[in-house]
């Protein structure tokens, strides 16, 4: 069983079997321990010894059979004074022996009854096969060939204990296998049941061919890969580094008041009427106007209150929202956060143009929605609003406010009806968010 350690053999996918009639008491429950041997050895032999089963003659229990033992052992001990079983158990063959010498008188008196001579071997061995009779180990069965049906125990090692302990017993008289009470098989390696058939490495390990050791210059490849992978990630954001502060550096939202354009008083007035009202009289619009065919009709000039003023900015209408303070203080905080106001690209969202920081022309300037805001629409009693437009203002500004919330800005902060303007074609945008400057 050490060669079996050594060979890797008691890892739970083998298990060895024992013959071993004549074991003794000491041998059967500690055969691992070698008193003349190292404690590694020993160590060893027990790791191996739990992949062992020992199948052994089954020993009688009853009482018969302890006074018989008894018996032995005084009159060994009175015929053979130098001798001593010491705490060895008498030896299941003597039982058998006094067994068979029964039976042999058991055929032999039945040979007499039937006037039938001692001498005829023959007929008093026909008389031994085929039967059964209660003897000294207890019923004792012999077949049709002669062969007694013997018991058997099976012994394993209790990991717990360190001995081997019976944990079943096959009697041969009903030929059954019967597990020992209370008992149980304890399979090497941690297993909770018999190994398989064959191993999952195959007898000679063929199915797990060893590990062919990696190869120098894959090792090499793999150093290199991960270094150039290492450097290229390192040019990647020192890349992204430079360009964004080349980004911020460059400043191109940054309008001079100069290119902002402003119209003569009639073009002024033209704006005007296109402008964002703050209210609109009642009575100026006809009764049966709705939500489907909006379109605002003013009497005079009047009845128009613009909230924002507006210019042209490389041809294109533009509103310009002041700010109320005397300088800006250009920082990179700042300069982020225009960034991300001019990335903003949604048809739900005003989108931001640029910035105007020339003193005293502080401004932001945005795309301008010339219908007004939100707020227009709804304090006009005039304007009828069916539940279809209600339900398209309702999606832009959630679309708008979802859009927003996905992007670096995050959050609006100050949403509210005149925070939501409408463009020329009725397109519900939401403005004022995210520039810490206004």
């Amino acid at each position: 069983m050490i060669k079996a350690h050594e060979l890797n053999f008691d890892n739970g996918e083998y298990v060895f079997f024992n013959i071993d009639l004549f074991s003794s008491k000491n041998a059967s429950e500690q055969p691992w321990y070698r008193a003349d041997d190292t404690d590694e050895r020993n160590a060893h032999a027990r790791k191996a010894y739990e992949a062992l089963m020992t199948v052994t003659l089954r020993k009688p229990t009853s009482d018969e059979y302890r006074a018989f033992s008894d018996q032995v052992k005084e009159r060994a001990l009175a015929m053979f004074p130098n001798f001593t079983y010491g705490e060895d158990e008498v030896n299941s063959f003597v039982g058998a022996f006094h067994d068979a010498v029964l039976l042999y008188a058991l055929a032999l008196n039945e040979t007499l009854a039937a006037n039938g001579s001692i001498s005829d071997g023959a007929n008093i061995t026909q008389r031994m096969w085929n039967r059964t009779f209660e003897g000294i180990t207890g019923n004792v069965s012999i077949d049709a060939n002669g062969d007694r049906n013997a018991d058997y125990s099976l012994l394993d090692l209790n990991p717990q204990t360190n001995k081997f302990e019976v944990v079943a017993n096959y009697f041969g008289n009903k030929r059954q296998y019967e597990p020992a009470d209370g008992k149980s098989i304890h399979w090497a390696g941690g297993r909770t049941g018999p190994p398989p058939d064959t191993p999952t490495c195959g007898f000679d390990g063929s199915k797990c061919p060893p590990d062919e050791p990696f190869p120098e210059y894959g090792i090499v490849i793999i150093v290199l890969g991960s270094v150039l992978l290492i450097v290229l990630i390192a040019v990647f954001f020192i890349y992204r580094h430079i360009k964004l502060e080349a980004e911020l550096a460059e400043m191109n939202w940054r309008v001079r008041w100069d290119d902002i354009l402003f119209s003569q008083p009639e073009k002024n007035r033209k704006l005007e009427r296109q402008g964002s009202r703050l209210s609109l009289r009642k009575g100026s619009l006809p009764s049966d106007i709705s939500g489907d065919t909006i379109a605002v009709h003013l009497n005079d000039a009047s009845n128009r209150q613009l909230f924002t003023r507006t210019g042209y900015y490389k041809g294109a209408i533009i509103a310009i929202k002041p700010l109320n303070r005397p300088n800006i203080t250009i920082n990179k905080p700042m300069l982020l956060e225009i960034k991300k106001m001019k990335d903003l690209q949604n048809d739900h969202i005003v989108r931001f143009i640029g910035a105007c920081i020339d003193p005293p022309n502080l401004c932001i300037l945005t795309e301008y929605c010339p219908k007004g805001s939100l707020q227009d629409v709804l304090e006009n009693d005039q304007i009828k609003l069916d539940w279809m437009f209600r339900y398209s203002i309702m999606q832009d500004i959630v679309r708008g406010m979802a859009y927003l919330q996905g992007t670096e800005v995050r959050s609006h902060g100050y949403l509210k009806s005149t925070n939501c303007v409408v463009d020329s074609r009725f397109v519900v945008k939401i403005t004022d968010f995210g520039v810490t400057i206004t």
